[in-house]
């Protein structure tokens, strides 16, 4: 998402177009003074002078500071991942890029318009002014009310005026009268007292044989100066009404071709940063894409360029990996490599930003570089037609932060590394899948060496297994045993959940940090189901966890496991029968999501027991009738027992959802067995002997044995169901 703030016209914000509601007329004063002030620390002071001048009233700091408030939480509401107004000291200031503010983006392009035209430049020059003005939406500033407004939108609106007058001057220059004469009409009468406006109407009038009208326009002007406010007319005027009269040849066109633009003559660009020398456990990866990127002399010429999209969860090393392919095949690409961060996990950059930097890579002067995204992207195509290009755009954020920085050529190749799941149409996609135990071992061994690992083998592999068998996550273990830490000391705090992201930091960065643009980016309800089954002991999540544990509507519940499996934060586990889809969350990932948990507002915050009670509900109305339907004479009928005091099992599933869920009940209750086991063992530890009675006994009475074989959570398991027999003789329960 793009944040966007405009001041050339309604004072405002947009996030991908969409507008963003600032109430309040002071509040948008508040912000325009800001936005006016963009990238410099305003006081209190400042913002109490604009707004009030000498007067203002004895609340004023007060209120400033309850607007700054407001404005903080309505842009975090739209765009959560960029906030861009930071409290600095001395006061406050709107952190914002030269392509976020519509004045900044104009006086930009007014500027470049007028560096072409000296240099006789014309059409560019004409393209450049008119693009710029095409950013003002009416008065600037409208919708603001405050001391400084109306004196800023005058000195605004002259600039933009004097802009005007200039960009015709130069269409006038190209030959463009006739087209100009219903717009400097229109001017004209819009504002009569603007002599450089009437005098460029005259001379249109003049080139397109309407002398008599063109002598009209002029002797209207000096009348309405003398008569209605007793001004003499400059001489711009009279001069002009009598070159007029006297057909001088100066007023004839005179059109100036501009010299064709050229591209400099630079070495081809080899922009690739350097590669790491500890790229270790991605052989298979690398080959495999090396294989598909390197020389392809046979490829049809019309059969575009070759996109590679490379994505997986945050930390595994998409960008390392990428570079080592590029590397690898940057030979075969002999007319340059460029490299393009697009930041799509902090503050995604705007494709027309890049563009700009791509082009300077290729020796474009920047006087050369066209304004706009369309005119940008056709000339990066044009000029890498026929061209052995590779392009490697790092941590996209979204498909039209990519699509118009693609070549047309089939010469080119293009490496993308995203954590989300893009659409690319066309791409090789090639999942960048968390390290085996073997690679992260081998991971560890090229950080640490092979003697420390081999004095602490076992609790080595524990940390491997720790740290999700991202490379990101081991590096930062390895930080932490480089200042002496012995492995098996960082295993015991990192099995710790609520605390692993803490210990995984060094000062160049950290896990949680590196997350957290993943979990901002997520919808309200995908967010809301993570931090919900992140609370589920079991191995796998299944897909009516999002509906029972954070009541939503199993439509929504899918989208929002989809989203998550998009961003990769969660793992589907692949399906051999109809059923539930069932899911793995990372251990990190877990572990930030728990926080989140922990820190939600008291409004939705939930307990873990409630969160964990709900889900053992789903699983004992799930057992009991699973075994019902595959021996109605064996299983309880589902209303003979309540998970909780009052509330009845038919709540948790629909007929239809039970039909989804169990369509295959003898597989289920395999695929569900260590599930099960993992349940009743907590359940059992809560006393809550009920359900946990509930799923033993559906499991005991099965058609077909529930075989849970050597699995951690067996002796659990065994031990709850003698504590279930006790307590089912003692009386006990919920």
């Amino acid at each position: 998402m793009t944040l966007r703030f405009t001041v050339l016209g309604p004072v405002g914000a947009a996030v991908d177009c969409e507008p963003v509601g600032v109430a309040r007329p002071r509040r948008r004063a508040v912000l325009a003074y800001l936005l006016l002030n963009a990238n410099r620390v305003v006081s209190v002071d400042q913002l109490t002078t604009a707004i009030w001048e000498s007067t203002p009233p004895a609340t004023a700091r007060a209120q400033i500071q309850s607007e700054i408030s407001a404005l903080r939480w309505t842009l975090r509401r739209a765009d959560d991942a960029t906030v861009p107004l930071l409290t600095k000291p001395g006061g406050y200031v709107l952190d914002l890029a030269p392509d976020e503010l519509d004045l900044a983006t104009y006086t930009r392009l007014a500027e470049l318009a007028r560096v072409e035209g000296n240099r006789r430049r014309l059409p560019n020059a004409r393209k450049l002014m008119r693009e710029a003005l095409t950013l003002w939406k009416g008065p600037a500033l409208t919708g603001a009310v405050a001391a400084f407004v109306a004196p800023t939108r005058e000195g605004l609106e002259e600039t933009r005026l004097a802009d005007l007058e200039w960009l015709i001057d130069i269409e006038l220059q190209l030959g463009s009268h006739r087209d100009l004469i219903p717009e400097l009409t229109q001017y004209v009468a819009e504002y009569p007292l603007r002599e450089l406006l009437r005098a460029h109407l005259v001379v249109a009038l003049y080139r397109s044989d309407r002398q008599p009208e063109a002598l009209s326009v002029a002797r209207q002007g000096r009348q309405l100066l003398v008569d209605e406010h007793g001004l003499d007319p400059g001489p711009l005027l009279r001069e002009l009404e009598q070159a007029v009269l006297r057909q001088d040849p100066s007023l004839a066109v005179a059109v100036n071709e501009p010299p064709p633009l050229r591209i400099a003559d630079q070495p081809r660009p080899a922009q690739l940063p350097p590669a790491s020398p500890l790229f270790v456990g991605r052989q298979a990866d690398l080959a495999d894409l090396v294989r598909c990127l390197g020389s392809d002399p046979d490829r049809p010429a019309n059969a575009g360029p070759r996109v590679a999209l490379l994505h997986g969860m945050p930390g595994v090393g998409k960008s390392a990996l990428a570079l080592q392919v590029a590397h690898a095949v940057a030979a075969a690409y002999p007319d340059g490599q460029l490299y393009a961060d697009l930041a799509g996990s902090g503050r995604p950059r705007n494709p027309d930003q890049v563009l700009e930097e791509l082009l300077r890579g290729l020796g474009v002067a920047d006087l050369a570089i066209p304004a706009g995204l369309a005119a940008r992207a056709a000339l990066l195509r044009s000029l890498l037609t026929d061209r052995r290009c590779l392009l490697l755009l790092d941590d996209a954020r979204a498909v039209d932060q990519v699509l118009p920085l693609l070549p047309a050529g089939a010469g080119c190749t293009v490496l993308v590394t995203a954590r989300w799941q893009l659409s690319l149409p066309g791409a090789h996609r090639h999942l960048v899948a968390p390290m085996s135990d073997a690679q992260g071992l081998e991971t560890l061994a090229a950080h640490l060496g092979p003697d420390r690992l081999a004095a602490e083998p076992v609790a080595v592999r524990a940390l491997s297994v720790l740290c999700d068998g991202l490379p990101l996550a081991l590096w930062f273990a390895a930080c932490r045993m480089y200042r002496g830490r012995w492995a098996a000391d960082l295993v015991a705090l990192l099995r710790d959940p609520q605390h692993r992201l803490d210990e995984l930091s060094t000062d160049a960065g950290s896990m949680r940090d590196n997350l957290a643009p993943s979990f901002r980016a997520l919808s309200a309800a995908a967010s809301l189901t993570l931090r919900r089954i992140a609370v589920l002991p079991t191995v796998t999540v299944p897909d009516w966890a999002p509906t029972v544990c954070a009541g939503l509507a199993p439509r929504e519940a899918m989208q929002a496991l989809d989203e998550l499996v998009g961003s990769h934060l969660l793992t589907p586990v692949p399906r051999q029968t109809v059923g539930p889809h069932r899911y793995l969350i990372p251990n990190l990932v877990r572990s930030y999501a728990l926080t989140a948990a922990a820190d939600e507002s008291p409004l939705t915050a939930v307990s873990a027991n409630q969160v964990l009670a709900r889900a053992v509900d789903g699983w004992s109305v799930l057992a009991q009738e699973a075994v019902r339907r595959l021996a109605p004479s064996c299983g309880r009928r589902m209303d003979d027992r309540h998970p909780q005091p009052g509330r009845s099992p038919r709540l948790l599933f629909s007929p239809a959802e039970l039909d989804r869920l169990l369509a295959m009940p003898r597989d289920w209750l395999h695929e569900e067995q260590e599930n099960l086991a993992t349940v009743v063992a907590v359940a059992g530890e809560q006393r809550w002997t009920t359900p946990a009675s509930v799923i033993a006994d559906a499991m005991s009475r099965a058609p077909t044995r529930v075989h849970l074989g050597d699995k951690p959570s067996t002796a659990r398991y065994a031990r709850t169901l003698s504590a279930v027999a006790r307590d089912s003789r003692s009386g006990s329960g919920w």
